[in-house]
């Protein structure tokens, strides 16, 4: 049998009064605070010519044409963007590492048929059983 929730009483006065006096605290944070005004490019700026400029640690100036200006940037681009490559390789990778056959089990550089491996065990240490080694084969 069943029996429905009760709302308890004990804790929730104290409980709710602290959130209403947090939510008028940041309120008033969120209300009063001030904000820098707009910042962009300056007028003529080649965003592209120096951002390609940064990528290959290229003195801006070598690139631009008359009438645009550089706008300034880091000379270390290369190193986050072959970082980000090698990351995002690890990433799928991985991925590909973890998924999974339709048939459950696990695929990998290697992988065997757990029904020929002499080495299993079960979960406990002992001889691994046909049962125990998963998948679906229902």
């Amino acid at each position: 049998m069943t029996t429905r929730p009760r709302l308890t009483e004990e804790g929730n006065f104290v409980a709710g009064l602290a959130a209403v006096a947090l939510f008028l605290v940041l309120g008033a944070v969120f209300v009063g605070v001030s904000f820098p005004g707009q910042v962009g490019f300056p007028q003529g700026a080649a965003v592209t010519k120096s951002l390609g400029a940064a990528m290959f640690d290229i003195a801006p100036s070598a690139l631009m044409g008359e009438n645009e200006a550089a706008v300034p940037g880091e000379g270390f681009l290369v190193a986050f963007e072959i970082i980000d490559v090698v990351l995002v390789a690890a990433l799928v990778g991985a991925v590909m590492l973890a998924r999974r056959e339709e048939s459950g089990e696990n695929v990998g550089v290697g992988a065997s048929d757990p029904a020929d491996d002499p080495a299993a065990v079960a979960a406990d240490g002992g001889p691994a059983a046909d049962d125990e080694r998963g998948g679906d084969d229902a």
